[in-house]
């Protein structure tokens, strides 16, 4: 039987791109370490920038987490989601505060690799759409994975993402959503009532011709396939009372998102 020379070498790479994602340690913290853990370190970038003093010192001790004690660190969904959302959060207000000429090119800030967890330095889009939205394809739609993720988004993706931070990250834009600064014993409470708060400011439903028309925000419209865990945007839209199921299916129509660069937008009203 002849070798098929072309399938092969696409077998190897499909091989080598699915596998191998880094083992969680055998315990966290290790030995003779004290310092704060991940989510710990996640919080305190958070609240160093809110104060506006400088988070270099904490974002250098992000750097040198070895991987495989990251892993194990984040041993539950909701540690994961928090340090996450936090650490992609930390990331943009970081960057843009000390130079917030990276935004005047957003599409080079979102891709270029500029803050390093764990010895992988990411981009904004690797660690949302890698790591944070479970591994999906940036232009996707939210029905696209990924074909060849590298290790680290392979170790960390959270597996099939959650809709619900779209309400709570913050990617530098006067339309992004707060930042808040979360905590995985309360992840849960706290980013519903992100949801809540943003699609209450962000959708309004009017009537016209006749018809009532719902406009809101067009992040449902950019990763409408993310909708999906909670059975579609209009399912999502009556869970949080911007609709009932009796209206959920009016026309529905997206506002224009406003990207003037804009930092330092804290949450006030936490849980």
């Amino acid at each position: 039987m002849k070798t098929n020379h072309i399938l092969v070498p696409f077998l190897f790479l499909l091989m080598v791109f699915s596998c191998g994602r880094y083992k969680a340690s055998d315990s966290f913290p290790p030995e003779g370490y004290n310092g704060p853990t991940p989510i710990e370190l996640s919080q305190e970038i958070l609240r160093t920038l809110k104060a506006g003093q400088d988070a270099t010192p904490l974002v250098d001790q992000l750097a040198v987490f070895e991987p495989q004690d990251l892993v194990a660190a984040l041993d539950t969904r909701n540690k994961q989601l928090a340090f996450w959302v936090n650490t992609y959060n930390g990331m943009v207000q970081y960057l843009l505060t000390r130079n917030p000429e990276l935004f005047d090119d957003s599409s080079s800030f979102f891709s270029t690799p500029s803050y390093t967890v764990a010895g992988h330095t990411f981009s904004p889009n690797e660690m949302e759409h890698g790591i944070i939205r479970g591994g999906e394809n940036r232009f996707g739609l939210g029905f696209i994975p990924q074909f060849f993720p590298n290790k680290t988004e392979r170790t960390f993706k959270i597996k099939g993402g959650d809709s619900r931070v779209h309400f709570a990250l913050n990617c530098g834009a006067a339309d992004c959503p707060p930042v808040e600064i979360y905590r995985p014993e309360s992840f849960d409470a706290q980013v519903n009532n992100r949801v809540r708060k943003y699609l209450e400011k962000h959708s309004e439903i009017n009537e016209v011709d006749g018809k009532f028309v719902i406009t809101t925000t067009p992040l449902f419209s950019w990763f409408r396939g993310d909708f999906r865990d909670h059975d579609g945007i209009d399912d999502f839209l009556v869970e949080y009372g911007i609709l009932t199921e009796e209206n959920k299916n009016i026309k529905r129509e997206y506002k224009s998102y406003d990207w003037t660069l804009k930092t330092g937008i804290w949450a006030e009203d936490t849980i």
